[in-house]
This record gives structure tokens, sequence and C-alpha cells, in this order.
């Protein structure tokens, strides 16, 4: 075996491996009250036998705030969402309402974010449903 050549191709997937990632910032609501303590994700989307990769993962605040901006090395275009777990008028059915949001690829960053490449949601009322809006019992 030439290991040459293989010291070489490993070099070169790792030049390619590209660094990307997302910042996404927003306010969430449970009708007039914020969503406080709510859990919020961001994630790269993987297929084949490479497993998700969590880019950031927080808490909203006390006002309903959250900030969340994180990165990875990838050879092909990250696939980022945004995962919101919450009790939102479902506090006695068991596990949490988790909704998924797509960040658009325009939103991709180097590694470190320009203000214009930050995604603001905006401020979102968890009281209502969602597309593709599933359950799921998480852990803190």
């Amino acid at each position: 075996m030439n290991w040459t050549l293989l010291l070489v191709a490993v070099i070169g997937v790792t030049v390619a491996m590209r660094k990307q990632g997302v910042a996404v910032k927003g306010v969430l609501k449970c009708g007039t009250a914020f969503a406080n303590h709510t859990k919020v994700r961001i994630v790269d989307l993987d297929t084949g036998p490479d497993p998700d990769d969590t880019l950031d993962e927080k808490r909203t605040g006390a006002d309903g705030a959250f900030s969340l901006t994180g990165s990875t090395h990838e050879l092909t275009s990250i696939d980022p969402v945004l995962y919101i777990w919450h009790e939102c008028r479902d506090e006695d059915t068991p596990c949490s309402r988790k909704i998924r949001f797509t960040i658009p690829k325009k939103f991709i960053h180097g590694g470190t974010p320009t203000e214009d490449q930050w995604i603001d949601i905006g401020t979102i009322n968890l009281e209502g449903t969602f597309d593709n809006e599933g359950r799921e019992c998480i852990k803190d």
C-alpha cells in the first residue's frame, strides 16, 4: 500500500471539509405570556451513517428570547433546522410538543456570522398548531 497516496487523500478530504454554521434568534410566547425555559436547538441534518450535528442548544430566557449560533465542518452544504420543544397549552399531555423550522440556505455562514447572516424568526406564539408538529419526550 502506498502510504504517501493515503496521506494525500486524507489531507485532501480534510482541506475540503469547510466550516459552515447558522445563527438564529427570536422570541417565543404562549398566548400573552413569554415561553420561558423553552428548549431550542439548531441542528445540521445529515443523511447516511453520519449522525445529525447539534450546532447549539439553549433554553429561552424569562423574556422568551433566545440566540443560537454554531458551526460544523462538512464536505457538502449543511441542512440546518431549528427545533423547539414546548408545553404551551399542553401541560397535562405526556412529552413535549416538537416543532421544526427549516433555515434557508442563504443564512449559512463560514463560522462567524455577520449581522446580516443572523436569521431573526421574530416573535412566535406557540399556542397554535404547526405543520409537521410532533411529540418527543426530552430530558433536561
